[in-house]
């Protein structure tokens, strides 16, 4: 019976022992579990998930085992502190092979930036440059290998409490070790990794064993035999390290190697071949024999008729003809024997009276109605509510035309515009009708062909029915006005039986400013002209590079001179747009390619390029986006960006646009009439400048100078328009945005060559 007592109480004790110190190894655990980043947690969890290695799940069932009695205290103390360093070795590694990858990465991009900048470099330069290159790479990569462990390590450890970061300040040997990671990269690259990475590997080894704590280094035997821990962790990161030195080897030989054939390429630079564009009218000109006959040709051409009668006898014939004249170069007389030969037999005279109709065309078409014929209109409508105050209608386009009224409620001048006699919806689609079918009859034998320009003329003629409504106009001139930032649209007022009431735009007609100022002997101050000009500059940013922060952007597609009126009372919307009939909408994702857009023309991204032109095109049947791609770039490179063309020239954005629509052209491919009006347009926005070209004829030079703070501050204005811009790409869509960036530095990457002779023709050419 004592004996049994005896024993029982040494069992109790016993177990009691084994709880105390079962307490002891749960708050080890604790400690151990509450001091581990995110890392090491990540680690932890893909360990208990696969059952492979020490993990929290095994930690624990052993203390469970301990207590029970089934294993001894120094192999469960063992295993936990085990696992407590090989999370920690865990952790240094991903950290050690993230600071490597990324430092290997910075001394390859300064590698590639320094072989980049060289041939712009004075000789002498180049010389210091090239000697002191690879230091000056190193230098960056261990500058990268300080900041980015510490980085990492917050990161790691963000979510850890302040007393546990307290308790493991690692930032100045996370800061020595880092430097040592940056200062592996040059050697890492040797034979291509295979012998850099082996050696990179084994300093980091050594780092690891000279900066581990005592306490869990008995001895380098015991230190060795600890490695064969998390091998799948240590395999994983030798993999990264060798994978990316492979690929930032390679990328550097194929940039000397692209480098070194750029500089060959640009060394005699040809013009490439300028083409004129005419959006497709100039073939369809050619092939519908009924719009050009020779009894019209004469009737344009000849004796005994004003310029005001040959115009509408143009208009009469077809909505096509004035159109079509509008496109045409106004150095006609050159370029008239081309575009139609059939009528060589003609005698041509009074050639520069047609170059005065396509000029008069362009912003200055004929009047269809007397005054007293407008006013008998209106008046059927809107009763004597408007009355006519000119004596000639205040603007004539090829569709319509606008009339200054005063508005006998309120005594205010408006403006209205209303169809020309005879224009309706009914017209437009008779002349499509009879274009249809004369292009098929002079394509019988070529159906191909004959469906080509069908679709083309389908696709002008879509465009052009949509400005017969004018209460569409209206829509558009209200969306216009609300997105407008730093211009006015003019105020709508109402619309009835198609007949567009609008408030009457300030100021005057931006390609007659100059000249109107200097009639009325008026003067500006020069910062009234630094402000027109700024102002003029952040209107062209809005409308052609801005993004919005939402919703849709909103663009008038017809900007020129007669279309904009300029006031220089209002000092900070002194730009005001008429004529709104033909406004382009984007989704942001839209604005943003269309504002990145403009960079590919200098990095020569024919893909960019391609895909632009390409939007939303008309394809032949058969033909996919991807053919028609290929079709586009490939005929790009060949013309445009080839290394051996000098792309410096009047206007890149306009002779790169020709070639390509011709290059589409020559594939039977049409062009999305929307896109083709947003190539206008930006060309448009440019030339608009040579209004202002003449300013200083109208410059007040007694009145006070800019001063160079106030000249900066206007630059600081235009700057910031590009700055919104990209902050408003990022809120806009920041994945959308990034993968615009991405595609066009993967296009960098994989046509090096091309890239950077584009680069190096310009430089060449400005210098």
């Amino acid at each position: 019976m004592e004996n049994n007592i005896t024993f029982t109480r040494t069992n109790t004790q016993s177990q009691l022992i084994r709880d105390k110190l079962s307490e002891k190894l749960l708050e080890d655990n604790k400690i151990i579990n509450r001091r581990q980043g995110l890392t090491a947690k990540g680690f932890d969890k893909i360990k208990s998930i696969a059952g492979i290695g020490r993990s929290q799940k095994k930690i624990l069932q052993k203390i469970e085992d301990y207590k029970a009695g089934k294993i001894d205290y120094e192999s469960t103390d063992k295993y936990i502190k085990d696992y407590k360093y090989g999370q920690r070795d865990a952790t240094e590694i991903t950290l050690d092979t993230l600071t490597g990858a990324g430092s290997f990465g910075a001394y390859a991009l300064s590698k590639k930036l320094i072989a980049f900048a060289q041939p712009f470099m004075d000789e002498n330069i180049k010389i210091k440059v090239g000697k002191y290159s690879k230091f000056a790479a190193a230098g960056l990569a261990i500058l990268t290998g300080m900041t980015l462990k510490p980085a990492l390590r917050f990161i790691d450890r963000i979510y850890l409490k302040r007393k546990e970061k307290k308790d493991n300040k690692t930032f100045w040997k996370d800061t020595l070790t880092g430097a040592l990671d940056g200062a592996m990269a040059p050697i890492a690259m040797l034979k291509n990794g295979l012998l850099g990475i082996p050696l990179v590997l084994g300093e980091n080894t050594l780092q690891r064993y000279i900066f581990i704590k005592r306490d869990d280094k008995k001895s380098v035997k015991d230190f060795i035999e600890k490695q064969k821990d998390n091998l799948a962790i240590k395999a994983a990161g030798a993999g990264l390290l060798t994978y990316k030195t492979h690929k930032l080897n390679s990328s550097l030989k194929s940039w000397d190697k692209a480098i070194s054939q750029a500089i060959e390429n640009i060394k005699d630079l040809k013009p490439f071949e300028k083409v004129d564009s005419t959006s497709g009218f100039m073939e369809i000109a050619n092939q519908a024999q009924v719009l050009l006959d020779p009894k019209f040709i004469t009737e344009i051409l000849g004796e005994g008729k004003s310029i005001e009668e040959k115009m509408r006898l143009i208009e009469e014939k077809n909505i096509f003809l004035p159109k079509f004249l509008q496109t045409i170069p106004e150095n006609v007389l050159g370029m008239l024997k081309g575009f139609q030969p059939e009528i060589m037999g003609i005698k041509l005279t009074n050639l520069d009276d047609f170059a005065t109709i396509i000029t008069r065309f362009k912003s200055d078409c004929p009047q269809s109605r007397t005054v007293k014929e407008a006013q008998e209109f209106i008046s059927k409508t809107y009763g004597d509510k408007y009355t006519i105050i000119k004596d000639k209608a205040l603007g004539v386009g090829t569709v319509a035309e606008t009339f200054l009224a005063k508005d006998n409620t309120t005594g205010k001048e408006v403006v209205l515009k209303f169809l020309k006699k005879g224009m309706s919806k009914e017209k437009i689609e008779n002349d499509r009708q009879l274009f249809i079918n004369a292009l098929k009859d002079a394509n019988k034998d070529n159906p191909e062909k004959a469906d080509y320009l069908t679709r083309k003329i389908n696709s002008l003629y879509d465009a052009w029915v949509q400005e017969v409504d004018l209460s569409k106009e209206m829509e558009a001139t209200q969306i216009l006005g609300k997105n407008a930032r730093h211009y006015n649209a003019v105020k709508p007022i109402e619309v009835k039986d198609n007949i567009y009431v609008m408030e009457k735009a300030p100021g005057i007609q931006f390609n007659e400013f100059i000249d109107e100022m200097m009639k009325q002997n008026k003067k500006i101050s020069e910062k009234e002209m630094f402000a027109i000009l700024t102002n003029y500059f952040q209107v062209f940013f809005e409308q052609l590079l801005s993004v919005p922060k939402k919703g849709m952007k909103v663009m008038h597609a017809d900007p020129h001179p007669g279309n904009v009126f300029i006031d220089i009372t209002n000092r900070e919307k002194p730009f005001t747009f008429i004529d709104t009939g033909n406004v382009l909408r984007y989704t942001p994702e839209e604005a943003i390619e269309n504002a990145l857009n403009h960079i590919d023309y200098f990095i020569g991204n024919t893909t960019g390029i391609a895909k632009a032109l390409l939007r939303n095109a008309n394809l032949p049947e058969g033909m996919t986006k991807k053919q028609a791609q290929k079709i586009v770039e490939d005929g790009l490179k060949e013309k445009v960006y080839n290394g051996h063309t000098n792309l410096v020239g009047e206007n890149l954005f306009k002779e790169v646009n020709n070639i390509g629509l011709q290059i589409m052209e020559e594939h039977n491919i049409i062009p999305n009439q929307n896109n083709t009006n947003l190539l206008k347009a930006e060309l448009t926005y440019l030339s608009n400048l040579t209004c202002l070209k003449d300013i200083q004829r109208i410059l007040d030079k007694d009145t006070d100078r800019l001063t160079q703070i106030e000249a900066k501050e206007q630059l600081k204005i235009m700057l910031k328009e590009i700055q919104e811009s990209i902050i408003n790409s990022a809120i806009n869509n920041k994945r959308y945005t990034t993968k615009q960036i991405k595609d066009r530095l993967k296009f960098i990457e994989e046509n090096k060559e091309q890239f950077y002779s584009t680069i190096l023709s310009f430089v060449q050419e400005m210098s």
